[in-house]
């Protein structure tokens, strides 16, 4: 009957409220049995008279509260929770209204994840312990759900599952050119993919010459191009491609983005090719298809360890530098 729903990554929380929505509200009584009510120009008072009325020619009735910590906002401490006709409620909510609670709570950031492990049991004690009210009474008495960040290490997955979803599928290097492209933010990757999915129209498979293709890059003059030449130590085809992508469109965080993937992978490469010799093996160890493995092994033969370190220290004050100063980008790049 009481949902609350929080964390840091706001777009599947959005997505997830949407979802419940439509399965919760009926279509035909849904203009008498559904309630939005926004946090911060509503009181607690409204919101428990709305939920607790009863539903109209339907089983129940759904009200959702946007922004609920605006409404609750200055409300703690032991009289606030004695006084606030939210705590009887959760307590004893109305059995016939589902209400939906969506706050930002940077003080419960964290909590499904403490839970979930075991060594971090004291964490998730004291994040429980501490919670002020409300949330001290929602966590307690109802149901709840957190919907953390992800870390960048796991969007390449995210991306890959969401392609699934619409029973396609996206190769390695066209996933990690679509997040450099896009960023990492999840309503961004989202409206790509959208975008994607309605260019390749019935492809099943979506590959890095789709992603070049939509994003108007030259066949000749982009990312995967200049990582060959720097990979081939082709000094003067590496700055000939890298200011004629730059000449196009500012892509400055782009190729810092990209060479550092592709310098990371050739840094773990000379590693596993000393355990395996099989490029299938070889592949999933450092997160490239098989099919360009043999490009990396090449560049691995004109690249020491000593040299890729000094790859990932100028790949880092690049990036430095382009981020904090008006210098000229293709000086820094060069």
């Amino acid at each position: 009957p009481v949902l609350l729903m929080f964390g840091e990554e706001d777009f599947l929380l959005d997505e997830a409220y949407q979802r419940l929505v439509e399965a919760a509200v009926d279509e035909e009584t849904g203009s008498f049995n559904f309630d939005l009510i926004e946090g911060s120009e509503s009181t607690p008072e409204t919101v428990v008279e709305m939920a607790s009325a009863f539903p109209m020619m339907a089983e129940r009735r759904v009200v959702a509260v946007k922004h609920f910590d605006k409404l609750v906002s200055g409300r703690s401490g032991n009289r606030a929770e004695q006084k606030s006709p939210l705590t009887s409620y959760f307590k004893a909510p109305a059995p016939t209204t589902f209400l939906i609670l969506l706050a930002s709570v940077p003080d419960l950031n964290g909590l499904a994840a403490a839970m979930g492990n075991s060594k971090q049991q004291a964490k998730a004690d004291k994040k429980l312990k501490s919670a002020k009210f409300p949330y001290n009474v929602l966590l307690k008495e109802n149901e709840w759900i957190e919907f953390p960040r992800l870390y960048d290490r796991d969007i390449p997955s995210w991306v890959a599952r969401r392609f699934k979803q619409y029973k396609r599928d996206i190769t390695p290097d066209a996933c990690e050119l679509l997040i450099a492209q896009a960023g990492m933010s999840l309503r961004d990757l989202h409206n790509e993919i959208e975008k994607i999915l309605i260019y390749v129209r019935d492809k099943q498979k979506i590959t890095r010459d789709d992603i070049v293709h939509l994003i108007g890059a030259s066949k000749n003059y982009n990312i995967f191009e200049l990582q060959k030449a720097v990979g081939l130590r082709e000094f003067s085809r590496s700055i000939e491609i890298a200011q004629r992508m730059l000449s196009v469109d500012r892509q400055e965080l782009l190729i810092i983005t990209m060479l550092t993937r592709y310098f990371t992978i050739l840094w773990k490469l000379s590693e596993a090719r000393h355990i395996s010799r099989d490029n299938f093996e070889l592949g999933r160890t450092v997160g490239v298809s098989p099919f360009f493995l043999p490009e990396y092994l090449g560049a691995l033969q004109k690249y020491s360890v000593g040299q890729i370190e000094q790859a990932f220290q100028a790949l880092r004050e690049a990036d430095l530098a382009v981020k904090t100063s008006s210098g000229n980008s293709d000086i820094i790049l060069q």
